[in-house]
């Protein structure tokens, strides 16, 4: 089934159609697996489908890890054009996911697809579980223009733009939006946050102590452009600089550079606190 994935928005996907009889799926793609989660009826295919059963009606259809879909007779790349598109259609954002009222449709994992990217279709009495929280979320084009033209001037050991060591989360959110994805130490008492292109860290107080941001975005050292130079910006190369791992640090600024300092659009800037000078130093201790 896998093939081109023509989404048919509140109809299905390919040749299968929400409203389906688990006889008609049958007779479509075989014999399939089935399991029953908390009740309800889910059928495996190819480790790559699930369909959801309700009183032996479909009344979803996930994929697992698409790449290219079909909708509306345009192509889309998930992969390489995903900010065009969430531009274009505007989904709500809700705890990782994005989800399209307009398409009975939600796709999660989107802003990290090495970790995994689920697609779903449902059908209309399916839309009271699938969009409960879109009335307490952003759309993407809101959280979006809040990174526009924002200039991240490096200031050690003080800020970065306009986020400053110190803050709580709430402050960050402001500038920033909210986070696609939190994660906790609670050993360590260490939050971190992700949005597309940075993170936030954040100490048991819940005060910013670090702040990493990918080099497609324009960060500035004494009004030179750090992320696209790296450790061969003039500011750096007759400083002194600390190798930790794949990193080259340069303390006097309270930098981190990925790659030794050679740095490409993949690469981050890592832009620390003095708490976290003593983690940048030891060499034995794993970075956080």
């Amino acid at each position: 089934m896998r093939r081109e994935l023509k989404i048919l928005p509140k109809i299905g996907i390919n040749e299968v159609k929400l409203s389906m009889t688990s006889s008609d799926l049958n007779n479509i793609l075989g014999e399939l697996d089935k399991k029953n989660v908390n009740g309800k009826e889910f059928f495996l295919y190819q480790d790559e489908y699930i369909f959801h059963f309700l009183n032996d009606v479909l009344v979803s259809i996930s994929v697992n890890n698409p790449k290219i879909i079909f909708l509306n007779k345009q192509k889309i790349d998930l992969i390489n054009e995903s900010k065009k598109f969430l531009f274009k259609e505007n989904p709500y954002f809700v705890d990782g996911c994005y989800i399209f009222p307009q398409f009975n449709m939600s796709i999660y994992g989107l802003d990290y697809p090495d970790d995994g990217i689920q697609l779903t279709i449902y059908s209309d009495n399916q839309k009271n579980i699938y969009e409960k929280d879109i009335k307490l979320a952003f759309q993407f084009r809101s959280i979006d223009k809040q990174l526009i033209n924002l200039k991240y001037e490096i200031t050690p050991y003080q800020s970065v733009g306009l986020l400053k060591f110190g803050m709580q989360p709430s402050e960050v959110e402001k500038i920033w939006g909210v986070p696609l994805k939190i994660s906790k130490n609670n050993k360590k008492g260490i939050t971190t946050e992700n949005r597309p292109n940075s993170q936030a860290m954040y100490n048991e107080k819940g005060q910013l102590i670090q702040l990493a941001l990918n080099c497609k975005e324009e960060v500035f050292i004494d009004n030179k452009l750090l992320s696209k130079f790296g450790s061969n910006l003039d500011s750096l190369k007759n400083e002194e600089y600390f190798i930790n791992r794949n990193y080259k640090i340069y303390f006097k600024f309270g930098i981190a550079l990925d790659n030794l300092g050679n740095l490409s659009s993949n690469d981050f800037v890592y832009i620390f606190s003095e708490e976290m000078i003593p983690i940048w130093k030891d060499i034995y201790r794993p970075l956080i």
